[in-house]
């Protein structure tokens, strides 16, 4: 089955295209012939690759690809199948067979960009047939605009490639992590204060910070023992660090941007024999977890993240990364969303 991926993901430079990356390289495994439309180059993966035109502009970003994926229409449409982001699924009117829409976070920006982007996205989902989400709360929040889609969506949640994010030796001091963007709406900023207030009880800690984002700046300013900020990693070079690392940080606030989501870093945490802690929320739950994930009430994440570390021994730790890393080898791996996947495109052609 021949299966053409639409996306205004940039290949090469942007980590969010984790996912079409790897499910698209998992389809190829299955047996499907794919090709990927989008921005930036790739030329290591098992999928056939068009590179699109993207403008550097924020706000016009989607609709220069959107404008550059029309220019292939007449080959797109010779497809039996077509996955299209929902950043450019208003095209699918002049698509001809079956589409998916493809949605692994609704918008995320402030300001009256975000307002532009809440009008097409729900555009987007309001005569989809056929559509993925990442959770069960983003898959209510969708049927809340989607017109046609009655229970054609599947739930396909952020995975790992369980043979780059591998547990290493650890540390005898506890290493804390936090990776991805640093922004502000994100509550990073309060992740130095739990260096600080471990510190001011005794407690031997090291806080790994990376990422790009508007708080990059003063998280650097900062002068705390024991804290370390760097920008973005590539992800060889983030795998090989989080394998040393011991407990990986979730600060992510309760609210529409992230209840809903599945975090990839959640994900190549496990994967990487690192405990998780974070705010507890929907975005964060896993059902029937173990000791190895620890979430806290927002309000109180800071205390309670201290006081939950001030009481870890070095065999319960040990323990709760064993553990995480097997729950990432038989839940997490991307060959599992892969057949989330699949199955929906099964249907939706049939």
């Amino acid at each position: 089955m021949k299966v053409a991926w639409l996306s205004s993901r940039v290949l090469g430079t942007d980590l969010c295209a984790t996912t079409q990356i790897n499910l698209a390289n998992c389809l190829v495994e299955n047996g499907y012939d794919v090709t990927l439309y989008s921005p930036g180059k790739c030329d290591t993966n098992l999928f056939k690759h068009v590179s699109i035109i993207r403008s550097s502009r924020r706000g016009l970003q989607s609709y220069s690809v959107r404008r550059d994926l029309e220019k292939n229409l007449v080959e797109i449409n010779q497809y039996d199948i077509v996955l299209i982001d929902w950043t450019v699924a208003t095209m699918t009117k002049k698509i001809v067979p079956p589409t998916i829409i493809i949605d692994r976070s609704p918008p995320a920006d402030r300001g009256l960009l975000s307002r532009l982007q809440w009008h097409w996205w729900k555009k987007a989902w309001e005569n989809a047939e056929y559509g993925t989400v990442v959770s069960s709360k983003h898959r209510s929040l969708v049927l809340d605009y989607a017109t046609k889609l009655k229970c054609n969506v599947a739930i396909i949640p952020a995975g790992v490639d369980t043979n780059v994010f591998v547990p290493a030796i650890k540390n005898k001091v506890i290493h804390l992590v936090y990776h991805g963007r640093l922004n502000h709406n994100r509550g990073v900023m309060r992740l130095p204060t739990i260096l600080t207030r471990a510190n001011n009880i005794g407690l031997n800690l090291q806080l790994h910070i990376h990422g790009e984002g508007d708080c990059l700046g003063k998280l650097q300013a900062l002068l705390i023992e024991g804290l370390e900020v760097t920008s973005t990693l590539t992800q060889e070079e983030l795998a090989v660090r989080l394998s040393s690392y011991d407990i990986g940080l979730l600060p992510m606030p309760n609210n529409n941007n992230w209840n809903i989501a599945s975090p990839l870093k959640r994900s190549e945490y496990l994967a990487s024999g690192l405990a998780v802690c974070g705010i507890d929320h929907s975005g964060h739950q896993i059902a029937n977890s173990g000791n190895w994930l620890q979430l806290f009430d927002q309000e109180n994440f800071v205390e309670k993240t201290v006081e939950w570390l001030s009481k870890l021994s070095s065999e319960k730790l040990e323990n709760y990364q064993k553990q995480a890393r097997e729950y990432a080898e038989k839940h997490l791996s991307w060959s599992h969303s892969a057949k989330e996947l699949e199955a929906l495109i099964i249907k939706s052609t049939n």
